[in-house]
């Protein structure tokens, strides 16, 4: 309510200053122009109007006058209470400790001042050049001003009204030119680099010093002109204006540019793009990132795999995409159940660091089951029910996932993840199956083109961050599900029950603190008001106790609650205490951070924190923005503006903390400016000569960028693994070559937050993602299974390539998927891993298999692929005898089912792999 109320005061505040002020000020002057025309005052011409004509207008005039003038007044209350933001940010801005490095001013100044003086400044500007206009028009209609054959004519008070207004505009534009050079700070004169560069500030700045003087002379000739019985003067000067603005402003700083910097760009520009990538590492929160070598050998030893069971344990072989298909064909259980994204994340399960996969069965309202009456959806039907969880390596039967929680009420297989409450009144937005990543430009879009930094100045300063209804591009809500109401006499269905014989539904009643009470008429005719929804308001079954819970999708629910900040767009689900909550990244930006680089990559911003993490109740819906980064400049004002609504972090409970993450479009957005600006040295900068960039790799059948990925591996020089988000780069216009680095972000305390790049040395090989893939699709093994399966009516989807640093090398990893053509039947099955280093490559129909086949079993510390949770059991030394004449018998029908293949004989093919599948169950059997 504080937060809501504090915008509100805002907008009623600044609504009633700018419109009233703006009504009084084209009011006045529409009076001054209206004062009647003296009587011995004659002119020689043709009157504008006849004189029927004037007294049937006159009746209407000054009361259609008044309309218009209160219509202006409107509009520009609308417009000035859209400042809000500005407004709060200008009365509360703090500094940021470190100035521009042209004009020596704090960084504060332009991110928090520059944006609502530049609104002022052309609101200003604009009200006197609309009423100079409209004060114009009403002279002309007066005929205080007549023109007599090529001439104008104007009373004196007409030419004391218009040449006063002229001036005035003249003398604003002062300060316009003033804001001109501030707004030097985001030129892109600069070929390579953002910010003033050498023509901006010894042509440009200069320039604007001078135009300043010639504004204020020729303001002063229209003043001195007021006496004249002609506008003469004050035409030439004007005119004479104009075209020392054009060459002054625009032909002068582009004759530097390219007769004095392009033949010597480097020495000329030398010192701006170091002042350009200095800030723009700033922005992005580069500076601090710890660069590191990394040796990159080609081979690993089995030691090196026995030494880091953990990170072998937790190798991410299923993917967010086939997974998600896989619960929503076997786990939603009901057509009115959707999982509308899969996360990852980490748990202590049995004492081990766990990387876990996770999604929440949330209700799908397009799906319910007919008839969809009202009181079904919204009444009965309120909420989804439960999460599925999976652990990331394991394999079950049928090349399907291992579930640790599953089923209707949920089962978990660890005490520590039970899930003691899980319905979800509060979802996540339906993303649709296989939507690529969400690309930053669609999160923080193009400011409207008044309110991009550039060389005018802006009238709206800084864009407040406006997310669409919606969400951002490929995020849809469903219709109808904008509100639910609970503790009605309907019940509300909780969930079906399963099993042999069982029938009916589960109902429950909604106890949880979310909603707003709606049991009386005025809140009913309200809710009914907005939704326009008749029903809400006619229907018998609310009851005393019943509520009405709106907003009910992230991040459009915290959107609602503060429009200040712009939400991540994959908010994720976790347990906690038996409870499950959403956790969403928050972000405070800026498009006003001097010298720093704007690129297309990542949007309109070139200023970016992950300050606050919000952690949303799933059953209640109650959000608590935590601020995690308490030194970033834009959160120490909301925090002034907002007082009530920022809970430190040190308040978070420590369950919840071991669950923060550090965000990938955060982290991806870092990576494209950390891509170019990783480069300090300006010679090397300008040259482009280690310019990196994010490389592409084969999903399914087609390329794409790749994503950044979440790991649980062991830093090297570090005594323990941990959670981190990584991502490899390649060089710049050849992406299909050698990594030259990696990135990563460290995701647990105390570290969380840091970034570390590792370098390769350069003159070293190392096999980038595609060089991999090709590799991979090279090997006769591998692409003559991957053509048997797709003749056999299915599809060969190849999974993300996880580059994985152990020790001082690298390991790939890559799942491999096969899935029916038939959509409807499109279930992913994991048939193969293929593991390779930098000499070898391997596919077997599991992790474990594979990185046996490459360093031997003895380097496998534990079977990778399990049915429980517990793992199976070793076995025992009688049997070891037979089990090892089954492998034997196994691997050489598996070399005959090769040389079958590579004949051509499709039917013996297939028949050893028969046997093997025989020979393979009985082994199973035997270590069971």
């Amino acid at each position: 309510a504080a937060v809501f109320n504090t915008i509100l005061g805002t907008r009623v505040l600044l609504g009633i200053i700018v419109g009233g002020l703006f009504f009084v000020w084209l009011w006045i002057n529409i009076r001054i122009a209206r004062r009647p025309l003296p009587a011995d005052v004659t002119f020689i011409g043709r009157r504008l109007l006849p004189d029927e004509e004037r007294a049937q207008i006159e009746q209407y005039a000054d009361r259609a006058l008044l309309i218009f003038a209160l219509v202006g007044g409107f509009m520009a209350a609308l417009y000035g209470s859209g400042q809000w933001l500005g407004y709060l940010q200008y009365t509360h801005g703090v500094d940021f400790g470190t100035n521009d490095p042209l004009l020596g001013r704090d960084v504060g100044f332009y991110v928090f001042k520059l944006g609502f003086l530049q609104y002022i400044w052309r609101s200003c500007f604009y009200a006197v050049a609309i009423v100079f206009v409209v004060s114009v028009l009403v002279h002309l209609y007066q005929e205080a001003i007549r023109l007599v054959g090529n001439t104008v004519h104007a009373l004196p008070r007409a030419r004391r009204h218009c040449l006063g207004l002229l001036a005035l505009a003249l003398f604003l534009k002062i300060y316009g030119y003033r804001l001109m050079q501030y707004n030097l700070m985001y030129s892109t004169r600069g070929e390579f680099f953002s910010g003033a560069s050498f023509a901006d500030a010894h042509a440009k700045f200069p320039g604007l010093y001078l135009m300043m003087v010639l504004v204020a002379i020729t303001g002063g000739i229209m003043l001195a002109s007021i006496p004249r019985r002609t506008f003469k003067l004050a035409g030439w000067a004007l005119a004479i204006l104009i075209v020392v603005s054009f060459l002054g402003g625009t032909a002068y700083p582009t004759a530097i540019q390219r007769l004095v910097v392009l033949p010597t760009q480097l020495e000329k520009e030398e010192k701006y793009a170091q002042y350009n990538i200095q800030m723009t590492n700033q922005a992005y929160g580069l500076d601090q990132t710890k660069e590191r070598l990394f040796a990159a050998r080609d081979s690993i030893d089995a030691q090196v795999i026995q030494a880091n069971p953990q990170t072998i344990k937790n190798i991410r072989l299923w993917d967010h995409r086939p997974l998600e298909t896989v619960y929503d064909q076997l786990e939603a259980l009901r057509a009115y159940y959707n999982f509308a994204d899969v996360d990852v994340d980490r748990y202590w399960l049995n004492g081990e660091y766990r990387q876990v996969m996770l999604s929440a069965r949330q209700l799908d309202y397009a799906k319910l089951p007919p008839p969809i009456t009202w009181v079904n959806q919204y009444l009965a039907y309120t909420h989804g029910y439960g999460v599925c969880m999976s652990p990331v390596h394991e394999i079950g039967e049928e090349g399907l996932p291992v579930n640790w929680i599953d089923g209707l009420p949920p089962r978990s297989a660890f005490p520590e993840i039970e899930v003691k409450r899980p319905a979800i009144y509060y979802m996540a937005t339906i993303r649709p199956r296989l939507i690529e990543a969400i690309s930053p430009p669609e999160i923080f879009p193009e400011p409207p083109a008044a309110m991009a930094p550039g060389a005018e100045p802006s009238p709206g300063g800084p864009a407040a961050p406006q997310q669409r209804a919606g969400g951002p591009a490929g995020i849809r809500q469903p219709k109808g599900t904008n509100f639910a109401i609970v503790n009605t006499r309907q019940e509300e269905f909780d969930y079906p029950r399963t099993g042999a014989g069982a029938e009916g539904n589960v109902m429950t009643q909604y106890q949880g603190r979310g909603g707003v009470g709606i049991s009386g008429w005025f809140n009913r005719l309200a809710f009914a008001a907005r939704f326009m929804d008749i029903q809400v308001l006619l229907t018998q079954y609310i009851q005393p106790g019943s509520k009405i819970l709106i907003n009910r999708y992230l991040p459009e629910r915290l959107v609602a609650i503060a429009p200040f900040l712009i939400f991540d767009p994959d908010p994720y689900i976790v347990i906690i205490d038996g409870q499950l909550k959403w956790i969403c990244d928050s972000y405070t930006f800026s498009r006003l951070y001097p010298y720093s680089t704007r690129k297309p990559e990542v949007g309109s911003i070139n200023y970016i924190r992950n300050s606050v993490k919000v952690v949303c109740d799933a059953y209640d819906g109650l959000p608590t923005f935590y601020v995690v980064d308490p030194n970033d400049p834009l959160v120490q004002c909301y925090q002034k503006i907002f007082p009530t609504l920022f809970t430190p972090a040190a308040q978070m409970p420590p369950p919840t903390r071991a669950h923060l993450r550090y965000p990938q479009l955060l982290f991806i957005i870092q990576a494209q400016i950390f891509a170019d600006y990783h480069m300090r040295d300006p010679q090397t900068f300008f040259q482009r000569e280690d310019s990196w960039a994010i490389p592409p790799e084969v999903y399914s059948e087609g390329t794409r960028m790749m994503e950044a990925y979440y790991v649980v591996m062991k830093l090297p020089g570090e005594e323990k693994e941990e959670f981190l988000l990584m991502l490899p780069f390649v060089l710049r216009g050849r992406e299909d070559w050698v990594m030259v680095a990696w990135m990563a972000a460290r995701c647990d305390p105390p570290h969380y937050g840091e970034l570390i790049v590792y370098k390769f040395p350069k003159g070293t090989r190392t096999y980038g993602p595609m060089q991999m893939e090709s590799r991979i699709r090279a090997e006769p093994e591998i692409s003559s299974e991957f053509t048997l399966w797709g003749q056999k009516g299915s599809r060969v989807i190849q999974g993300n390539l996880l580059v994985i640093p152990i020790d001082d090398a690298l390991l790939y990893v890559e799942p491999v998927y096969v899935e029916a053509e038939e959509a409807e039947r499109a279930i992913p099955a994991l048939r193969r891993v293929i593991v390779a280093t930098g000499d070898q490559i391997v596919m077997e129909p599991t992790l474990d298999a594979a990185l046996s086949k490459l360093f031997g079993r003895a380097a496998v510390a534990a079977p990778v692929r399990a049915a429980t949770p517990a793992g199976p059991p070793q076995p025992l030394p009688a049997q070891l005898s037979a089990v090892k004449q089954l492998i034997q018998q196994a691997l050489d029908l598996d070399a005959e089912a090769l040389r079958l293949l590579r004949n051509g004989d499709l039917s013996g093919y297939q028949a050893k792999q028969e046997e093997q599948k025989k020979v393979l169950e009985q082994l199973d059997a035997t270590i069971q």
